[in-house]
């Protein structure tokens, strides 16, 4: 199983086993609503026949086939209700049940001694092809013989951790070590500003709910210290000694984000157990025509997995399609939101190719290495932003516009943007589609500003270009 999930049991707040449902309260929603979902499939079915069994087995004097047919039954939602009455929310107050999304796969778990040697064999809408030895197991778990072969249900799915986040300090004091150590770059003062938060003098006042997995910390910790740096490194470009540091400077970096996380539920019963007290004949038929028997190797290769997610929210860029190549399966992220996917296989290869499309038909396709988690960057997607900076301009100018457009030097389009600053406003950013992970290109812009005079006065940069970001607005007096 994938040791990447997480394991609601440990981390959702009250999680709970009903029967084959669980439910949870997620701390992003209101507190009367509960989420809930099928922890198992219904593997004993009462009828007016009878009791009877969705596992069957058809035998042969080789191979064999297990199936699993069951009916899409509901949960209990009165007794899920019931429990949370009981238990996390007394009368009269309200609970909102809320039915969750869940993928769930089963598998038949082959008990081997030693442990480590047992395995699971998954089934496939909805057989599975057994080989003489595993038909023979689950023939003898069918008739209770115990501990040889469990029915193992997987539900997966995803929940996410809302978090506000700050980096905070004496940033004097970290402008003077920087500028100390001779450290100006954003990458060397990210190092920095790692090395200073390890050792206690930066902190970072964060806030969750839903408890949050180590990658999405991680995920937190990157993007305040990203931001962090290229704040830092503005200001130290216009300094040149300590003494020209400002003894109120102060940044105000913060992080605000919705980061979906998976979680992985397995349930597993004794074969034995669960089919108790029915009749192995209306469970078991045999084949007098020996049936194919699958390869197995003597433990199948468990398959390596790989979550590829995005780090930042993607409506803001019209973004058409995500597609995720490998092994030569295309897997897509669901639009609009392009949540979070998982690519299996027992390849040993480790080259992912990733192509983003985007509302004007352009595309973009880059190679990625596989790992247990990718969580994917606007960079990842061809995209680049460039600032255009004017913090300097703000004790001459009331206000500023002006109009830019990038000129691609690839196959990237040409694109046009309009800024303005006033008051306290004087960075802004500007994403372009570069379908490069640098500028690849040039940027012609304009701007026009009305100064601080006595008598109405404007200034007209003329046209001007610039091939690197960021872009500090050129004013010539």
């Amino acid at each position: 199983m994938n040791t990447d999930s997480l394991n609601p049991q440990d981390t959702l707040e009250h999680f709970f086993l009903l029967e084959r449902a669980f439910a949870f309260h997620d701390q992003t929603r209101p507190q009367a609503d509960y989420t809930y979902g099928s922890a198992a499939p219904q593997a004993v079915q009462d009828t007016p026949a009878g009791r009877i069994s969705a596992l069957h087995l058809l035998t042969s004097p080789a191979g064999g086939v297990a199936t699993f047919i069951a009916p899409n039954m509901p949960v209990d939602t009165p007794a899920l209700e019931s429990y949370i009455r009981q238990h996390f929310i007394p009368s009269p107050g309200d609970i909102n049940l809320v039915q969750w999304d869940v993928r769930q796969s089963l598998f038949l778990h082959f008990i081997r001694q030693p442990e480590s040697a047992s395995y699971d064999v998954a089934f496939d809408n909805p057989a599975i092809p057994l080989t003489h030895s595993e038909s023979t197991l689950l023939d003898s778990a069918i008739r209770g013989d115990k501990n040889k072969v469990y029915l193992l249900a997987s539900s997966e799915f995803i929940v996410s951790s809302r978090v506000t986040a700050r980096l905070e300090g004496d940033w004097g004091a970290f402008l003077t070590l920087a500028m100390s150590e001779n450290i100006r770059q954003p990458d060397a003062i990210a190092l920095l500003l790692n090395q200073q938060i390890d050792a206690g003098a930066l902190t970072m006042p964060e806030q969750f709910e839903n408890t949050p997995s180590e990658q999405t910390r991680e995920q937190v910790r990157a993007s305040l210290v990203n931001t962090a740096s290229l704040l830092i490194a503005k200001t130290l470009s216009r300094i040149h000694s300590p003494d020209e540091i400002p003894d109120d400077i102060d940044y105000d970096i913060r992080y605000s984000n919705s980061v979906p996380q998976r979680y992985l539920l397995t349930q597993q019963q004794d074969i034995a157990v669960l089919l108790k007290g029915l009749s192995p004949g209306s469970i078991i038929t045999f084949s007098p025509a020996p049936l194919p028997e699958p390869d197995r190797p003597d433990k199948p290769v468990p398959p390596r997995e790989c979550v590829v997610s995005l780090g930042f929210s993607p409506s803001v860029f019209k973004i058409m399609s995500i597609e995720l190549g490998y092994g030569g399966v295309q897997t897509p992220m669901p639009w609009p939101t392009f949540s979070p996917v998982t690519l299996k296989t027992t390849s040993t290869s480790n080259e992912i190719t990733l192509k983003v499309t985007f509302a004007d038909y352009s595309s973009y396709e880059k190679r990625l290495q596989w790992q247990d988690a990718i969580v994917l960057t606007p960079q990842d997607l061809g995209l680049f932003s460039v600032l255009f900076e004017a913090e300097h301009l703000k004790s001459s100018f009331k206000s500023i516009e002006g109009t830019a457009t990038f000129l691609p030097a690839g196959q990237a389009k040409k694109q046009s943007f309009r800024f303005a600053f006033s008051d306290q406003q004087w960075l802004v950013s500007w994403w372009i589609n570069a379908q490069s992970a640098e500028l690849n290109g040039r940027i012609e812009y304009s701007w026009s500003g009305s100064l601080k005079t006595l008598l109405p006065k404007t200034y007209d940069s003329g046209r001007l270009q610039a091939t690197v970001s960021p872009i500090k607005l050129q004013y010539k007096k």
